[in-house]
């Protein structure tokens, strides 16, 4: 008994007994979890086997990006809760996701999906590309496909908003300012104006004679075509109207401004269709917490909308989302075309399940 208790410590303080005590600490942690999708990928060999956690950069709304440490088992879901803490968000806080960028795409990842398969994916696809990479060919020429994680909000429901939390009030608001640039909100010429005062209202201060520009404030608000055609005369105008306006109340009625549109908290994704001529053949589709919505592009305009309870089924492709509406006796069918339909059909998904719940 007492050879066997010296044997064990003295394994355990050999590097032998290190690694066998890292290996049985991945082993138990694996138990219970879906299963690999992908084999390891080198920077994962090489982390275990230094005996340290696995490592990745997350991005954030407003640019900024922190690395994390995670295990090889660790899910999207505990990557979520691990930034959580470190970013001081509530840990109640609902609707969040890790998303996998590819691109100019993204995707968002289950609670279930491995965070190192994703990298040993991304390891497989430079891999191949680098196998494909022609050095006769000018290299601006070959497609650079960047990859990265992202964590926002996700689901805009009621009961997942809580703006009394300064964190995620300030990850809403650069959601928000990306959505805006990226022109997944319409705005009119007055709104682009009075968003334009309230955002130098909060980086400048008060109004100044010395300010002469909008232009470097309004393109962090504003989609870059509207940006040259700002009136910088009628900026200035309702600057001066916000004096002594402190920085939090300026981003709250920044907030409340956005929040006058009702499909504020849609998720929007450009899609064409060709079932009507009545219609424009490009689209949005707005996803929310009510159902979906198509709007003429870059529109407030709605066409139509449908309640998550009439939706009777949909189903992905890899160019096209089919949409059946209606009743079992009385059916109708939507096909739009889009990149992103099995993304879209995740979120339909997602949000029909909390309507079921409530």
């Amino acid at each position: 008994m007492v050879q066997r208790s010296i044997w064990r410590n003295v394994m355990l303080m050999s590097l032998t007994g290190q690694h066998v005590t890292v290996i049985k600490s991945c082993f138990l942690r694996t138990q219970g979890t879906r299963r690999r999708q992908w084999t390891p990928s080198c920077e994962e060999i090489l982390c275990t086997t230094n005996r340290r956690p696995c490592y990745s950069k997350v991005f954030f709304m407003d640019g900024q990006y922190y690395s994390f440490e995670f295990h090889p088992s660790s899910t999207a879901g505990d990557v979520i809760q691990i930034i959580k803490k470190t970013i001081g968000l509530q840990e109640n806080s609902l609707g969040y996701a890790l998303y996998e960028m590819l691109g100019n795409t993204e995707r968002s990842l289950s609670n279930e999906e491995k965070v190192c398969d994703v990298m040993a994916k991304w390891e497989r696809y430079r891999s191949v590309s680098k196998k494909d990479y022609h050095p006769s060919i000018n290299s601006s020429m070959q497609p650079q496909q960047h990859q990265a994680f992202l964590f926002k909000k996700h689901l805009f429901c009621d009961a997942y908003i809580n703006l009394d939390d300064a964190i995620e009030k300030e990850l809403l608001y650069h959601q928000i300012l990306h959505s805006l640039r990226s022109e997944r909100y319409p705005i009119t010429e007055m709104e682009a104006i009075m968003l334009t005062a309230l955002q130098a209202q909060l980086e400048l201060g008060d109004y100044s004679d010395n300010v002469n520009d909008y232009g470097s404030v309004a393109s962090h608000c504003l989609p870059p075509r509207f940006v040259p055609n700002i009136p910088h005369g009628a900026v200035a105008m309702h600057h001066q109207s916000l004096k002594g306006m402190l920085p939090v109340e300026a981003k709250k009625a920044f907030l409340n401004l956005i929040q006058s549109w009702p499909l504020h908290r849609a998720t929007i994704f450009d899609v064409m269709q060709s079932f009507t001529s009545n219609w424009p053949r490009m689209l949005w589709l707005a996803v929310d917490q009510n159902g979906i919505h198509l709007l003429e592009h870059r529109s407030r305009n709605i066409l139509c909308s449908h309640e998550y309870e009439s939706l009777i089924s949909f189903s992905p492709n890899m160019n096209s989302l089919m949409i059946f509406t209606g009743t079992e006796k009385k059916q109708s069918k939507v096909i739009l075309s889009t990149s992103q339909a099995f993304q879209i059909a995740t979120l339909i998904n997602e949000y029909s399940e909390i309507v079921k719940r409530r």
